[in-house]
């Protein structure tokens, strides 16, 4: 109550001070901030903590029972543990006898000798019920309060309470139990914050708003950009930071290879200094997952994850990470950069590159679009373009996939704003091949974006302002920084592979022998499905969607890892994306137009070469929903500067863009490992949604 008050009084204070101003942007911005601030702290105060105001009107808390324990608990100075009987699965519990009350709620107050939490299912008999009913399960978390307390929902009076641990290992002591307890006010300062920026940006999207008269590139709107940039950088680098480990010391592990790359680069080769086993050089197919597996044991007698081709191993991931971030800080100093530093630069560049594509295309196409939009969509186009993803799962396998998306971007970026102006800027053409170069020693597969270079320069080709006497310039900007990486990177896949065009992913010690897998059509439509249309497992408990396993009839090897959902499905707005015909006259440019149907065209192909080459894994999602949101972006951008969007419509297409952002947010919880390192933090976050608890 303190802590809301004073935030709200010192906000006060500044509005006071500051609303002298002439400049109604900055009015309008210090009357949402305030509004923000009263709607996010009443609702603290009234729904979110409703379970408080109606335990005042519970029947008078008790105490009055008998305790009873199972008969496999014994009880040693306060303190009591479960001791296993032979040949038995009993189930151990404490059980509240002699109640003979209307309970409305139970407070457990325990102390764990060994352990942070425990689990337990909670049962009671009522007038309804004279044998017990399993109410459900519920986790107790020592130094978390909102966990101690259970609303019960019984039939009338209760007789008895069973509850019964799931963690064989407990030793704990009951310091208190009481029925019907008040429940404290619980002011939960993540679920402030989080009420509060939700209501800012709900008044400040408002077509309404005035704020949608500052324009995009203004020097506010800069500022803003930078602001918020800097802002989502910063949440991204502290989840990064903690919710994973710097590194993994084991040189085996998959998660170094970048850092044995670097180490074998600074000797001058290629091959990794990891040595072969004899029981794998024996093996007649090392590739083959069961029969290694029931010879070898991993991380032993193999490197699980790293490429095996002649006798040595390689790693077979993009060497531009590497060389880029790894390399340069192994070389100088003899330290590895840790996994989630480098992952943390990535994702800078990641949504540096997502800001300043939609910025060059908004410049070039939509030069009338408000600020408001212009960061707004930004915001979804990095959420849809798997930020969450990124964050929630910043280890190694995830570095050469942002880089690849982040890198095509920036080219793409580039290739906008050398076209911006009437004559071709020689600069920024290169710039852009060098990116777009770039994206092949990152995620091969991404080369396919290529394509969408061709509707940017394709009037200039037929002007002869490319590929011409004219223009020897720009047509070798164009051109030589492809031809220069190409050169080294089939060099480098020919010195490990014996073929300029084997980047080795084949030769991989995974969980198939990939150098057999195939083309099967039959998988491309479960790739299509997995990956685009596949319902969310929706739940009413935290973090409310689920993972889940593909269900399938197809007989044979698909790899796949649990998906959350398919991209359409989380991103139901990006539906637009597979009918720019549709939106042809409204878009009324052959350009965007074009680049509208080579965004679909190329993420579908690499939606079937992830399924075909590798897989149905949540991490490849990356790979082309940028792809999707960038048409979809195109057509809300064309609606836009085309009047044909009314208050009503625009209301719309906001709030889908809003529940896209809040469910790719989501997926943050699904995709880490925050529930098993830091367990008291997650149910802190757990317990800001599930109020009603």
């Amino acid at each position: 109550m303190l802590y809301v008050f004073i935030l709200l009084l010192i906000t006060l204070f500044i509005v006071n001070k500051v609303i002298k101003t002439s400049n109604i942007y900055i009015k309008t911005i210090l009357k949402y901030i305030l509004i923000s601030l009263c709607i996010s702290s009443f609702l603290e105060l009234t729904l979110f903590n409703y379970r408080h105001y109606e335990s005042l009107f519970f029947p008078h808390q008790s105490n009055s029972f008998a305790i009873n324990y199972s008969s496999n608990i014994s009880c040693n100075e306060n303190y009591c543990t479960y001791h296993k009987e032979e040949n038995t699965e009993e189930e151990y519990y404490l059980e509240l006898t002699n109640i003979n009350n209307n309970v409305k709620n139970i407070y457990l107050d325990f102390l764990i000798k060994n352990h942070d939490t425990f689990d337990y299912d909670i049962s009671f008999s009522d007038e309804a019920n004279k044998l017990y009913l399993n109410a459900g399960s519920r986790t107790y978390v020592e130094n978390l309060s909102n966990s101690h307390y259970l609303r019960l929902h019984p039939s009338n009076k209760v007789s008895k309470i069973k509850i019964t641990f799931k963690n064989p290992e407990l030793t704990f002591k009951v310091n208190n139990i009481t029925l019907n307890k008040h429940v404290p006010l619980y002011l939960n300062n993540i679920r402030l914050i989080i009420s509060f920026i939700i209501s800012l940006f709900i008044l400040i999207i408002n077509p309404k708003s005035l704020l949608h008269d500052i324009k995009y590139d203004s020097k506010l709107g800069k500022i803003a950009t930078i602001s918020i940039i800097i802002s989502i950088s910063l949440l991204s680098f502290g989840l990064t930071f903690y919710n994973t480990k710097t590194y993994t010391v084991r040189t085996e592990s998959s998660y170094s290879q970048y850092k044995n790359l670097a180490h074998a680069l600074k000797k001058h080769h290629f091959y990794l200094d990891l040595q072969p086993s004899d029981k794998l050089l024996s093996l007649e197919n090392p590739y083959d997952t069961n029969n290694r597996d029931a010879n070898l044991e991993r991380y032993q007698d193999y490197y699980w994850d790293y490429a095996f081709y002649n006798g040595k191993y390689y790693s077979y991931f993009g060497i531009v990470p590497c060389l880029l971030l790894y390399y340069p800080i192994y070389a100088i100093s003899g330290i590895d950069m840790p996994n989630n530093v480098a992952m943390s630069i990535a994702i800078l560049f990641f949504l540096s590159s997502s800001f300043y594509l939609i910025y060059e295309l908004i410049k070039k196409y939509f030069s009338h679009i408000s600020l408001i939009w212009y960061l707004t969509i930004s915001i979804f186009f990095v959420f849809a373009s798997g930020l969450a993803i990124f964050t929630g799962y910043p280890v190694f396998y995830n570095l050469p996939i942002i880089m690849g998306a982040s890198f095509a971007m920036l080219g793409l970026a580039f290739y906008l704003k050398s076209t911006a102006s009437s004559k071709l800027n020689a600069k920024y053409i290169g710039l852009g091949s060098l990116c777009l170069a770039l994206v092949a020693g990152c995620r091969p597969q991404l080369i396919l974006s290529y394509l969408l270079a061709l509707p940017i320069f394709w009037n200039y080709i037929k002007k002869r302002e490319l590929f011409s006497k004219d223009s020897i310039k720009e047509t070798i900007n164009l051109i030589l920084p492809f031809i220069v990486i190409a050169i080294l990177l089939m060099y480098y896949n020919y010195a490990r592979f014996g073929s300029p065009f084997d980047f080795g992913a084949n030769y991989n010690l995974t969980t198939n022998d990939m150098t057999k897998r195939g083309f099967v059509l039959d998988r491309i439509f479960l790739g299509l499905y997995e990956f685009l249309f596949a319902p969310t497992r929706i739940t009413t408990s935290f973090p409310f969607i689920e993972k889940y396993h593909l269900a399938t009839n197809y007989l044979g090897l698909t790899i796949e890892e649990k998906v959350y959902g398919g991209f359409f499905f989380i991103n139901l707005i990006c539906l637009l994306s597979l009918i720019p015909k549709t939106f042809k006259k409204i878009i009324n440019n052959h350009e965007l137009s074009t680049i509208c149907n080579l965004s679909v065209i190329v993420s579908l192909i690499i939606i079937i070469l992830d399924t075909e080459m590798a897989g149905i894994l949540p991490r490849y999602m990356p790979d082309f929903a940028w792809l999707l949101s960038l048409s979809t972006i195109i057509i809300i951008l064309s609606l836009l500067s085309k009047k044909k969007l009314n208050i009503s419509w625009q209301k719309i297409i906001l709030t889908l863009i809003l529940f896209s952002i809040s469910y790719n947010a989501l997926t943050f919880f699904l995709c880490n490992n925050l529930f098993t390192r830091h367990i008291l933090t997650y149910y802190k976050i757990y317990y800001a949604f599930m109020f009603w608890l």
